[in-house]
């Protein structure tokens, strides 16, 4: 029996957080940069241009390379001949993420209850854990940090037993393409077939935490692969999915489970081995590329020049200068509560640009933590009070309900995007930040930023 103890585990899963959340592991990087010296679209190519850039800043300066570091999921298979000793082992797990979160000023977005008690936890625990025995004396674990935009894009469908591999390939296919823009494209995506609904949506988590695969499932993947990207978007072509990984399982007569997990193209994973109480990591760090760090030729608008900004028109990139406000779910609703009530508001709404983020805890030496785009579609519920009251714009990532679309257009109000998933990038854009309203909220908190060179690109006029 080989004696191990937790605090060892702690100290991996510690280092293991840290890892994924501030450097792109070297397979995902070097996917995301084949991309970049291939694809032709210009749009994208900047796109991938800003996603490279943004790993590099993020693991040479320590900051999270999105400002959703997620929820932490956990994948622990332990040894038969291994005695563990000290805490209890999801303890053991639960207080190194807590440590991790805090020390390194990331994001906690945990709430205690989904349904019952949507406060923060304030340590991004509990974590998800799964634990198996294995043959063997060594323990590995797998951490996969999940952010919420690709996660609310992930799917499952009970096909019928009888479908063949063309229906599963043309099922996942529409369950992938559906995640659009929200999901932080371009993706890294895992699938789990078979077993029970349950057990396929865990196996495509653990998909995208795994690197032994059968021939069949590696080759279904490419056949997924190749068929999402035939028919993504234009601008996506080639691109818009850069690795599938399936795993499958036994099931029942009478059943075919197959789960999607979508994940966006910061696929924040690592791992490790520990043995005889020593820790193997695995994380590989990328040769990192030197890339500018504007883009050309894109014309600057102050925040207060509305008259300028109305005449941007769709798909039109720029950089925005001045000030403007952050605001997103749970600040949404206290404006609305606000509104009703007929009592003041936290700033004045008229010509406003609101940008729907919630940054990280800065640092000492920052302005702002890691800060980019949630997606947009969730504060639609608010957004027509919010316009038809004077607000100029908002900033997000991913589409808008029809009825914000009429009242953008009805307002001549504008509605901006920018590139989800590039926080370390855009918190160097923020010159300064303040909390103004809703200081209980954390990352909810509304703030008032100055922001210089902010690359905006016109969505819906």
């Amino acid at each position: 029996m080989i004696e191990i103890s937790t605090e060892i585990i702690k100290t991996a899963v510690y280092k293991l957080c840290f890892d994924a959340n501030t450097c792109l592991d070297k397979r995902v990087y070097s996917k995301i940069l084949e991309a970049y010296k291939t694809v032709q679209n210009a749009e994208m190519k900047n796109t991938l241009k800003s996603i490279l850039q943004n790993a590099k800043i993020a693991y040479e300066k320590k900051r999270p390379l999105c400002q959703d570091t997620g929820q932490v999921i956990v994948f622990i298979e332990i040894g038969f001949d291994v005695k563990l000793t000290g805490d209890f082992l999801e303890d053991a797990v639960n207080l190194a993420v807590e440590k991790c979160y805090k020390e390194n000023f990331f994001r906690k977005s945990v709430v205690k209850n989904a349904v019952f008690d949507r406060q923060n936890t304030k340590t991004n625990t509990p974590a998800i854990i799964y634990t198996k025995y294995v043959k063997g004396g060594k323990i590995r674990i797998k951490v996969l940090i999940k952010g919420a935009g690709s996660e609310n894009k992930s799917k499952l469908e009970m096909n019928l037993p009888t479908a063949n591999t063309e229906e599963i390939i043309n099922s996942c296919t529409e369950m992938i393409l559906a995640a659009g823009e929200n999901a932080c494209p371009p993706m890294f995506i895992g699938i789990g077939t078979g077993a029970t609904a349950d057990k396929a949506c865990i196996m495509s988590k653990e998909a995208l935490v795994n690197n032994s695969f059968s021939q069949e499932e590696i080759e279904l993947a490419q056949k997924i692969k190749e068929n999402v990207n035939l028919n993504s978007p234009e601008k996506y072509k080639d691109c818009y999915v850069l690795d599938v990984k399936v795993m499958s399982f036994a099931t029942h007569i009478a059943c075919m489970p197959v789960a999607v997990t979508i994940n966006c193209h910061s696929d924040r994973t690592s791992e490790c081995t520990i043995e005889d109480n020593n820790i193997f990591y695995e994380h590989q760090i990328p040769d990192f590329i030197e890339l500018s760090s504007e883009k050309l030729n894109l014309k600057e608008i102050m925040a207060d020049d509305i008259a300028s900004l109305k005449k941007l028109q769709d798909g039109e990139e720029f950089l925005l200068t001045g000030e403007i406000y952050t605001a997103r779910d749970m600040a949404h609703k206290k404006i609305s509560e606000l509104m009703q009530k007929g009592e003041n508001l936290p700033f004045n709404i008229k010509d406003s640009i609101i940008f729907y983020a919630g940054p990280c805890p800065k640092k000492q030496d920052e302005v702002i933590g890691s800060i980019g785009p949630t997606t947009a579609s969730r504060m639609d519920k608010y957004a027509v009070d919010l316009y038809n009251n004077g607000m100029f714009a908002s900033i997000g990532k991913g589409a808008r309900n029809n009825e914000v679309k009429n009242a953008i257009k009805q307002n001549k109000a504008k509605y901006f995007t920018v590139t989800g998933g590039i926080a370390a990038l855009l918190s160097e854009k923020v010159k300064s930040s303040e909390v103004i309203a809703f200081l209980d909220l954390g990352a909810e908190a509304v703030y008032k930023i100055y922001v210089e060179k902010f690359p905006l690109k016109t969505s819906i006029s």
